[in-house]
């Protein structure tokens, strides 16, 4: 939709209420317009004067506002094969995430029709000035929802000009790991909530919050209708169908328990897959609360206190889990995961110390524990999947912004690969109350 800048004057002047801190706040055309010709029949011809310089002023920024959309969504396939390919990577922090453009001569179905790219590194902390050059291996395809037709995003992992992974490629391990023999027969499948928070753009406080201050405790929010209650909705839901049209696994979304704060699924997703969705989710969110004018926000706890943080929990699952007996080799991946916490929580997300309190539906970041519909457990087990004696496990650990690329590979090499002591199994065994 056009938007119109109206300035506080004029609002003051049509008895529209301007109570935000810019001096001047957004307004859709179609209710500039009107408001305009509701006060022309209630003005004198004085008044008359004055709104009709205004409305010539909205009418040739209606325009500019309006020919720059039809640009925006000009559909280019009758006119040329070429498309444009979004090359997209992450940064030197490990969570930023960085794109270019690329015109492609025409469509493709499959990463290997695309070329290799560079950036230069240097300007992403990826790199050394004197030799800044990182090259960009297309490994995952997604249509793109912002420009339609045949233009497609391309999840990428990034190398030294010699074929090396750089340190913040995380997907060149995992695609090791996901490779091996035994992990491709057991099949693992992942489902992963991911939560995020919504920011004020100019006081990055939380949306829907007063500014400086609180809203009421928290318990009327989750799942929540109402605009004193859900904050953000026409952001969820936009992003929930640009990744239905990207071809992203999305499987759900809800509002969270902070207010500002919400949730999607992607999945269940089988082995790399899981995470190249993750990511991309990720950064179509980005780009949307980009456009909407609002920070997206993947702090583990954003807000101190008595708020609950946000978290990334990883549902999981192999082959022997979800067939007949699958409950016993689920107790005996909870065992790994107990002997590998540590390694686990390191690799979990920056901040996830602030969360993991045994607070807020969260265990404590120190103890590993596990139960069946436990949520301030390490490890969930559903009733259902003990009622069953097969079905999945729900890591609760990491956090909501953990690598997706580490925390499914680590997971699958710590229960399919990774073998413990004969002496360390039985300790864990004991302690944890598990019999396998």
């Amino acid at each position: 939709m056009a938007q119109m800048l109206v300035p506080s004057m004029q609002c003051s002047q049509m008895r529209v209420p301007c109570n935000l801190p810019q001096t001047r706040s957004l307004m859709p055309a179609k209710m500039w317009k009107s408001l305009l010709l509701n006060n022309q029949k209630a003005k004198t011809k004085k008044g008359l004067s004055s709104f009709r310089v205004f409305a010539v002023k909205s009418e040739n920024s209606n325009g500019t506002v309006s020919r720059l959309e039809d640009l925006l969504n000009l559909d280019i396939t009758p006119f040329t094969e070429k498309i444009i390919a979004e090359y997209i990577w992450i940064g030197g922090t490990g969570i930023d995430i960085r794109s270019k453009s690329r015109t492609i001569p025409k469509p493709v179905e499959h990463p290997s029709e695309l070329p290799k790219w560079n950036y230069d590194g240097s300007s992403t902390g990826q790199a050394p000035g004197e030799d800044s050059e990182v090259i960009l291996y297309p490994q995952a395809i997604f249509k793109d929802p912002f420009r339609g037709g045949n233009n497609i995003l391309v999840i990428c992992d990034t190398y030294t000009p010699s074929g090396e992974p750089i340190p913040t490629n995380k997907r060149h391990r995992a695609a090791q790991i996901f490779s091996e023999k035994k992990v491709t027969n057991e099949v693992p499948w992942y489902g992963i909530e991911q939560e995020y928070t919504l920011l004020q753009s100019n006081v990055k406080w939380p949306l829907g919050w007063p500014v400086g201050g609180y809203p009421g405790p928290q318990g009327p929010y989750y799942c929540a209708a109402g605009a004193d209650k859900s904050f953000g909705r026409d952001i969820s839901d936009a992003h929930y169908k640009a990744c239905l049209y990207a071809g992203i696994n999305i499987s759900g979304t809800n509002g969270e328990v902070m207010p500002g704060q919400w949730e999607y699924q992607v999945g269940p997703s089988v082995g790399i897959d899981a995470a190249d969705h993750i990511w991309c989710s990720r950064y179509l969110l980005e780009r949307i609360t980009e456009q909407a004018g609002v920070v997206l926000s993947l702090d583990p706890k954003p807000i101190e206190g008595d708020w609950n943080g946000a978290g990334c929990h990883t549902n999981y699952s192999t082959k022997s889990m979800r067939e007949d007996g699958g409950f016993d080799v689920i107790k005996k991946a909870i065992l790994n995961l107990s002997l590998r916490h540590k390694e686990h929580i390191s690799a979990y997300g920056e901040g996830n110390e602030r969360r993991l309190t045994g607070k807020h539906e969260t265990a404590s970041i120190d103890t590993f524990s596990w139960g069946v519909a436990n949520r301030g457990c390490s490890i969930r087990v559903g009733r259902d999947t003990e009622k069953r004696g097969k079905g999945y496990l729900e890591d609760r650990r990491p956090a909501s912004n953990m690598d997706p690329y580490v925390v499914t590979s680590l997971l699958a090499e710590t229960t399919i690969l990774w073998e413990p002591t004969l002496e360390a199994e039985a300790l864990a065994a004991k302690k944890l109350q598990l019999q396998v």
